[in-house]
């Protein structure tokens, strides 16, 4: 049996959603069960969360596949190997770990610091393991799609900087791939899409499907600080991801990769892909 935590989320739900089509037997640990929408008789629901230590060890009865994924929070890794000692106290012989791509003994970012030590917990712990590390995700311009929709523009401290960006949906198949094939096990996919370009680059790509001109804005650190204030209430996240976003800008995600398409046995979807997806957002029509 197979144990999905943050199965509301996107990489979780796309986990999920291909678990499903496949007809794999599965059950979910979610925070509100109105809000995961699939509906199957191989499919269980828990309500709760990774800090409920009596909710967690009730969903992990009986499993022995995990998949483990979670969004920042400040107590992001004390939650993450709380569940990983769980899961090897149930039994559980296979965690597949939601990461980062900047993930590494080296890293001085808090949020990838905390993938890595959590990735070495499980591997302490002695579980089989494996650990998914994906580049930047498409689905951070979602974010942008308000001002990209009525000003053309999005704004990032990026620079220069080169990513790989990665559709979310991809990072779920894979993860569902892992949970469900052999071959996976104590290995550490690092998952990028299949283009390694700056956000100049980005914004030509969304400008030829969207058929109008869109603008990136090479933002100041301190003028994306400001933004963020206003819409991340806690200060130990926005440090966090304001940290993260300086790692990039130098460069910490500028590296490519084949692995999804080896995985998943298709290409990884592109930009415009990505785009086409999520045509009305960005504020166009679909065909």
């Amino acid at each position: 049996m197979i144990l999905l935590t943050g199965a509301t989320g996107r990489v979780g739900s796309a986990a999920a959603a291909a678990l499903c089509e496949a007809g794999q037997s599965f059950r979910v640990l979610v925070r509100d069960a109105d809000r995961f929408l699939l509906s199957a008789p191989f499919i269980e629901v828990i309500e709760g969360d990774l800090s409920d230590v009596a909710k967690v060890k009730t969903a992990l009865s009986g499993i022995d596949r995990a998949l483990l994924v979670m969004g920042n929070h400040p107590e992001q890794a004390q939650f993450e190997r709380r569940f990983a000692t769980q899961a090897a106290e149930a039994g559980v012989s296979h965690l597949v770990k939601i990461s980062s791509m900047e993930a590494s003994a080296e890293t001085v970012a808090v949020l990838p610091q905390n993938h890595f030590a959590t990735e070495q917990h499980i591997v302490d712990l002695g579980l089989g393991w494996t650990f998914l590390r994906p580049n930047y995700y498409m689905q951070n311009m979602l974010m942008y799609a308000n001002s990209i929709r009525q000003a053309g523009t999005f704004s990032l401290p990026l620079g220069l900087a080169t990513t790989a960006m990665i559709d979310a949906q991809d990072v779920g198949e894979v993860a569902a791939a892992a949970l469900t094939q052999e071959g996976h096990e104590g290995k550490t996919h690092l998952l990028t899409g299949p283009d390694l370009i700056d956000f100049h680059g980005v914004s030509r790509r969304m400008s030829s499907v969207l058929k109008r001109e869109i603008s990136y804005v090479e933002q100041t650190p301190e003028a994306f600080h400001a933004v963020l204030e206003n819409v991340i209430p806690s200060k130990w996240q926005l440090d966090a991801v304001c940290e993260l976003f300086a790692e990039i800008a130098k460069g910490s995600l500028s590296s490519s990769t084949d692995t999804v398409a080896r995985i998943l046995g298709r290409p990884a979807a592109s930009i415009e892909d990505f785009t086409r997806r999520y045509l009305p957002a960005f504020g166009a029509d679909l065909p």
